[in-house]
């Protein structure tokens, strides 16, 4: 499969968008009180946006292209939610982690 530089820019957005929405309905749904607040609705409503982006990425891409880079961009994505919003600790093997992840993913992308 061969990407034009144009298409490529496109896809990464769409991983983009893919992750915030997925990330940011997690996380709202995480801080939600109960399941019958706004917060709840909101973080459920981004979270199913994500789902139909996901749909959308494998309508265009290959599985082995799309699996492992929007997995890698959800457990960065979490990561990063979790230290900022979440004050998670974040040790130095979380970080040496994500970045594998994201070498790895440069490396599936650069195949395509």
């Amino acid at each position: 499969m061969h990407i034009s530089w144009t298409n490529l820019l496109w896809l990464a957005t769409l991983f983009l968008i893919y992750t915030i929405t997925s990330c940011s309905g997690l996380y709202l749904i995480k801080a939600a009180e109960n399941w019958k607040t706004l917060v709840f609705v909101i973080g459920f409503v981004l979270y199913g946006a994500g789902a139909a982006i996901w749909m959308a990425i494998l309508r265009i891409t290959p599985l082995s292209f799309a699996f492992p880079i929007a997995a890698g961009a959800l457990m960065i994505g979490t990561l990063l939610t979790g230290a900022i919003f979440l004050s998670e600790n974040v040790t130095t093997w979380h970080i040496a982690g994500s970045f594998m992840i994201a070498i790895g993913i440069a490396l599936i992308a650069a195949s395509h």
